[in-house]
Order: structure tokens, then sequence, then C-alpha cells
């Protein structure tokens, strides 16, 4: 973050000179000179012995708290600056000077306090609504910063920092449109900076813009060849294409050239796995953990990786650690317990999916799941709840309907089956599950011609049904003469 000095006019302070004659005045026109000659740390001095002379000397106390901060040392700044507000109280610059020591001394709320004196005796100062509106976005009060920014801009537009600052913090408030536009006029206004051009990409690529992000990156890195930024960029902008041969090389540059940046391993990590190399893709992934040791999108990344290739220990070894780190996480509750039952672990991915639920009552796929998976597990009345659970959320949803029929088969009560069977027909005549389940009750009932044609339907539906298929054969079989 820049923050903006207010430099003193070498013209004024020379003109007042002229006609100054005692020793301290002298003093500070010999500071004044040795500054301009490059020489800061020997006009510091200057200006402290002309201090020790006269230590209420406003043009002593400016010029010094000036050059402390020109320096980088804010906090001898502090006291200097301090004492010159309290001298001259109606001195604007002398505000905003002391509002950016404070600032570099991490006294932040002290610093807003000086700038908004800055803006109550000067309104049309715009280094300081600069400088408020950059505190403002560091505190997360966007809308703030964006109201103060766009001040600054209409005070100095021909200003590019406040134009890209203020393209920032409308990103930061997920504003890209309006980014766009304030950071065309920062590089219209300095043309030759990479990192502006760069902000332009990441502005465009957010609004979908694809073809104008490539461009504006492209132009960050004829710049600046290397910056790693605008690489990053264009890599993630090709990948968004389907580029992806360009991406990956993009990406492997920009690891090459900073090892332990973690963008450009995640996303060698989202490449490789997209290319089927899962080999490299895992590489590529643990090395972005060493980087970020707890990040949500590389561990779910990961372990979806084990899961695909059937690495299901490991892939439930992952999504525990997402879980552990991130306890509100539902898709790594759901992903957790998928693993989990399909290693017939069915107690513990009740107890995922239960979490899961919890978290989040509306996950209707996390409901059916744990539903037939208490089926699956004989304990037919939580099965039974969670159906009709379901059934509240989305009375038409049939793999519900055929799950309580499937229970209620189970337990006998077979008007009741025959009743949830029939619906979820009514709603989909093609399930095919549906039809076979409703043969299966009507063969319970007695109902042989009635089964006979359930299960012929189910086979019209899908001719792979298996179940559909042996329950033909065994009824035909049983039932010839």
């Amino acid at each position: 973050m820049i923050l903006r000095l207010t430099v003193i006019c070498f013209w004024f302070l020379f003109a007042s000179l002229s006609v100054l004659a005692d020793e301290v005045d002298n003093l500070l026109a010999e500071a004044v000179k040795q500054y301009q000659a490059g020489n800061a740390t020997r006009a510091i001095e200057t200006l402290e012995a002309a201090r020790q002379k006269s230590p209420n000397h406003k043009g002593v106390l400016q010029w010094l708290g000036f050059l402390y901060l020109r320096v980088g040392r804010a906090a001898d700044a502090v006291p200097v600056l301090e004492q010159l507000v309290q001298i001259a109280p109606n001195d604007a610059q002398a505000h905003n000077n002391l509002g950016n020591a404070y600032l570099h001394t991490g006294q932040p709320e002290k610093a807003l306090a000086e700038y908004r004196t800055v803006i109550r005796l000067k309104p049309d100062f715009a280094d300081a609504y600069y400088n408020l509106a950059n505190i403002l976005m560091k505190q997360g009060k966007l809308n703030e910063a964006i109201a103060a920014f766009q001040t600054a801009a209409r005070l100095a537009p021909q200003d590019p920092y406040t134009w890209n600052n203020l393209g920032v913090a409308l990103m930061h408030a997920n504003r890209p449109k309006e980014a766009v536009e304030a950071y065309r006029k920062a590089t219209a206004l300095e043309p030759r900076n990479a990192q502006m051009w760069t902000n332009l990409g990441l502005a465009l690529h957010a609004t979908g813009n694809l073809r104008d992000a490539e461009a504006a990156f492209t132009k960050a890195l004829a710049i600046d060849a290397r910056f790693l930024a605008g690489i990053l960029g264009l890599a993630q902008t090709y990948a968004s294409q389907g580029q992806d041969a360009k991406a990956l090389q993009l990406f492997q540059r920009a690891a090459s050239m900073q090892p332990d940046s973690f963008v450009a391993h995640y996303n060698l990590g989202v490449l490789y796995a997209r290319a089927n190399n899962p080999a490299e893709a895992e590489k590529a992934f643990r090395r972005a953990l060493e980087l970020q040791p707890a990040h949500r999108d590389t561990l779910l990344a990961l372990a979806m990786l084990h899961q695909k290739e059937k690495r299901m220990s490991e892939a439930e070894g992952t999504y525990r650690a997402l879980v552990e780190a991130y306890p509100k996480d539902t898709e790594g509750w759901w992903q957790l317990g998928m693993v989990l039952a399909l290693q017939n672990k069915g107690d513990e991915a009740v107890q995922a999916w239960e979490k899961l639920l919890a978290l989040a009552p509306q996950h209707l796929r996390g409901r059916i799941a744990l539903a037939n998976l208490l089926y699956r597990l004989n304990r037919d009345s939580e099965a039974e709840e969670h159906y009709k659970l379901a059934l509240k959320q989305d009375e038409r949803n049939v793999e519900a309907l055929n799950g309580l029929g499937l229970v209620c088969d189970r337990q006998g009560r077979l008007q009741e089956a025959e009743t949830y069977l029939k619906q979820a027909i009514a709603i989909n005549p093609n399930y095919a599950y549906a039809h076979n389940n409703l043969g299966v009750v009507y063969e319970k009932m007695g109902k042989k011609n009635e089964a006979i044609e359930c299960y012929r339907r189910a086979l019209r539906i899908d001719p792979n049904y298996t179940d559909a298929r042996n329950n033909l054969q065994r009824f035909t079989r049983t039932t010839a003469p």
C-alpha cells in the first residue's frame, strides 16, 4: 500500500527563506539543499541541530517530520509531527503526514482520525481521501473505501494509482465490471505498469471476458516477462479457455521461477489431474499442501484423486484431514461418507452423513444416501424417518418413495409399500427400480400376473437390470406347469 506524503513546496519555502536571517533559518535552508542533493540523512542531522536551537520552529518541524517519513523512520516522525499539529492545528499537510506516521507505526485508528481532520480542513485534499481509503480497504470497510477512492479520483483524475486502488477495492467487493473500468483508466494513465495490466486481466477474467483478459496479461508480460502475477494470470486464463497445454507450460514456468508459489503448484495439480496424470497431480498437490498445509480445495482435490484411483483408505484419510480442518465443510462430510460407505464402513458413514445433515438439513442427496444406507444396515425405522423428511423437502422424489416402499415391504406393510411404489412410478414411469420392487410386493401379495408384468416393464426400461431378470426367471420357473 503506497501512502501519500505531503511534499513541502520548495518555491514557497525559498521565497520565505530569502528574507530570513537568523541562524535557524540558515540551517533550514542548508538542510533543504542537502535533501535536494540526495543526502537526506545529512539533512535530518542539520534539521535536528536547528530544532535544538528553536524547538517550535514550524518550518523545521515540517521538514524534519517529512524527511523522517521519507527515509522510513516513522517512529521518529510521530513526536515531531504531533508537536507540529499542536503548533499549527489547521495545517492540513501536517495532519496528513502525521496520519502516515501513525499508520506506519501500527496505529491505524489514529491515522484515520488524522486523515478525516485533513478532509475537514481541506475538503479537496485528494491525497487524504486516497490514504483514508487504503486504511478502510485494509479494515474490510469496502463501501467506505470505494467512496473515498472515488472522491480521490474525482479530485485527481490523472492519478493512475488512485484508479488502480479503486479497482482493487471493487474487486474485493465482488464488483469486477466496475473494477475493469477503473483499471482501464489506470493503464491508460500509466501504460508501462505490469501490475496494473495484470489487475485489469484479473478483473476481465472475473467477468468472463477471457480474450481481453489474455490480451491484458500479455501486455503485462511484454513489459516484464518475469512478472509472476502476470504469468499466473495468463496461465489461469488459458486453463479457463481449455488451452491446458499452454496453461501447464506457464504454471511450470511459474513454479520454476518461484518454487514456493502455492498457486502454481495447486493449478499444476488440477491440470495434471485433468490430463489423467495422477502421479504428477499428486506430487503437485502435496507440494501445495507443504506450502499451505490446510488448504481446503487442495485437500479436497487430493482426496478426490485418491478416490478416483480407488485408493480408498488414503482418500478417507485426506477427507478426515479436511473435515478436521474445516468441521463445517459440507462437501467434506459428504465425500467422507461416500468413501466410508464404499469401504463397507457403514456405521462410520452414517456418522459422517449425520454430521452433514446437522450442518445442512436441506442436503437432499445426503439425506437420501443416509436413508439408503440405514435401510441396508437394517435400521428400518431410522431409514423411514429420513425418507419421509426427504419427501417433505421434495414430495415428488422417486428415490424416497421407492425407499419407503422397500422399508414397508420388509416390515410386511405391503399395502403401504404398494402405494409408495405406485406413486414413484406415476411420477417417473421409466423408474425401473420401482417397477421391480412393486413386482416383489405383488408376488408377496399373491398377484402373480401383476408381478410378472412389473418385472417385464422393468426389463423393457433397462434390459441389463439383473434383479428384474432373475425375479422374472425365478417367478416363471416356480409357476410353470
